[in-house]
C-alpha cells in the first residue's frame, strides 16, 4: 500500500555528523569530504525502472516540481508555482528511439522526434572516489581536465540524477580531488538558506555549490536554486 506507493524520501538535512563548523577560509576538500560522510547516512533506496524521481526546488519565490522517469522511457511531468504560462507540462519519455513532441503544454503522440533516453538514475555509477574521478574524466562536457567544466558536471550529477548514498559520497570525494577548488564562506542558496560554497570558477557566485555549514547536506546553487526534497515515487504527479 503506502510503502509501495512511496519508496523513500531523502532527507536533505541529515543529523549533524559532529566536528567543528569550518571557518571562513576552510579548505574546499574538507567541506566535500565532510559532505561525503554525511551522504553515507542518507537512506539507501534502489529505484525500480518503472518508478519516477520526484524533485522539488525553489528559486526565489518560485517552486518547481519534476517527476523524471527512472529509466528515461516513461512520460514524466513538471509543475511550476506561480506559473508564468503553464502550471504543468509533460516531459516525454524516449521509447524505441522516438519521443512525443509537445505543443501548448500537451503531448502530441502522433508526432514524434528522435531521442535518446535520459534516465534519472544511473545504476552503474562508481562508488569509489578514484573510479568516480575516472568517470568524470571520461564523460566530461568541456575540455579534458578543465576544472570549471568538471565542476558543472559534478553539479549536473547532483542536481539532475538520483544518487544513492555511496555514489553521492564517491562524487563528493572525487570532486575534492579536482584542482582549483576553493571554499566560499557566507553564501545563500536560491531559497536564502545560508551555507558554505564550493566553486571551481572565478565568475562570482554563478557557479557555487552550497552546503549546510553544520550538516554538510547539499542545499543547491548560490542565489539561483535550492533543492528542497528528493524522493522515489511510483507515478508522475505523486508527491511523497
Amino acid at each position: 500500500g503506502v510503502a509501495a506507493a512511496i519508496a523513500a524520501v531523502l532527507v536533505l538535512a541529515p543529523d549533524k555528523i559532529g566536528g567543528q563548523v569550518p571557518a571562513a577560509n576552510a579548505e574546499a576538500a574538507q567541506v566535500l569530504n565532510n559532505a561525503a560522510t554525511a551522504a553515507l547516512r542518507l537512506p539507501d533506496v534502489e529505484p525500480r525502472p518503472d518508478q519516477f524521481i520526484y524533485t522539488k526546488t525553489r528559486s526565489g519565490g518560485r517552486t518547481q516540481e519534476t517527476w523524471l522517469s527512472v529509466d528515461g522511457t516513461r512520460d514524466g511531468l513538471g509543475r511550476e508555482t506561480p506559473a508564468d504560462d503553464l502550471e504543468s507540462f509533460p516531459i516525454p519519455g524516449c521509447r524505441d528511439g522516438r519521443a512525443a513532441t509537445t505543443k501548448g503544454g500537451r503531448m502530441d503522440p502522433e508526432r514524434t522526434e528522435p531521442c535518446t533516453p535520459a534516465p534519472a538514475y544511473l545504476p552503474d555509477l562508481p562508488t569509489d572516489s578514484d573510479a568516480m574521478l575516472g568517470y568524470l574524466n571520461d564523460n566530461h562536457s568541456g575540455e579534458s581536465g578543465d576544472p570549471n567544466a568538471m565542476g558543472k558536471d559534478v553539479y549536473e550529477l547532483i542536481a539532475m540524477k538520483y544518487l544513492r548514498p555511496e555514489a553521492r559520497a564517491a562524487l563528493y570525494q572525487a570532486a575534492a580531488k579536482i584542482p582549483g577548488l576553493r571554499a566560499v564562506p557566507d553564501v545563500k542558496d536560491g531559497a536564502g538558506r545560508p551555507g558554505i560554497g564550493i566553486t571551481w570558477s572565478s565568475e562570482g557566485k554563478s557557479g557555487v555549490l552550497v552546503f549546510d555549514a553544520s550538516t554538510y547536506a547539499f542545499l543547491g546553487m548560490a542565489e539561483t536554486e535550492a533543492t528542497v526534497q528528493v524522493a522515489v515515487v511510483d507515478e508522475a504527479g505523486q508527491r511523497p
